[in-house]
């Protein structure tokens, strides 16, 4: 009889195993890339890669979002998708460490002026969605809703700075 295995990992720790190697796939995938592109074809690249992780980024901030605003029962899926976001954030500083603001991107020069306050708006941002997933987990609608406040609260703090206004985006050139 073939034996089977049994996973006794918890939730977060397959959610930051499969962040961890999707990014490795990822980032191997993009040196790969640029290895055989031009500089600017390797800086498109890049683009689309950062804009991958904000996407899931934001995917995650929508269903949390969905669930919230229409009061779907689903146990567990507000702290899994914070626990998604919360492990996004490492994604974030490596997929900017090149400066790139020119082209298709709504990324603004002051992430690369500023440094520091960028790592330190992402290091906001993943405690905020850490946090949401904590009172997501405790079933406290109240401590749910302050946190998900804060988590939005995160997001615009480093939006203000750090990205174009929707109104220069290059989406609406």
């Amino acid at each position: 009889m073939p034996r089977r295995s049994i996973s006794i990992a918890s939730p977060n720790t397959r959610i930051a195993t499969a962040v961890a190697a999707l990014s490795i796939f990822v980032f191997a995938g993009l040196a790969e890339a640029e290895s055989h592109a031009g500089e600017h074809d390797g800086d498109s690249i890049r683009i689309k890669y950062r804009q991958s992780v904000m996407s899931i980024i934001g995917t995650n901030m929508g269903a949390i979002g969905d669930i919230m605003k229409n009061r779907l029962a689903l146990p567990g899926a507000v702290a899994n998708h914070a626990g998604q976001m919360a492990e996004s954030a490492a994604l974030i500083a490596p997929a900017f460490r090149k400066d790139i603001s020119e082209g298709q991107t709504d990324a603004k020069p002051g992430i690369w002026q500023d440094w520091a306050k960028f790592e330190s708006s992402i290091a906001k941002f993943e405690t905020a969605a850490r946090n949401l997933q904590t009172a997501a987990e405790g079933n406290d609608s109240a401590a749910v809703g302050q946190a998900m406040r804060a988590l939005g609260k995160s997001c615009g703090n480093c939006h203000k700075p750090f990205r174009k206004p929707k109104e220069e985006s290059f989406k609406n050139k």
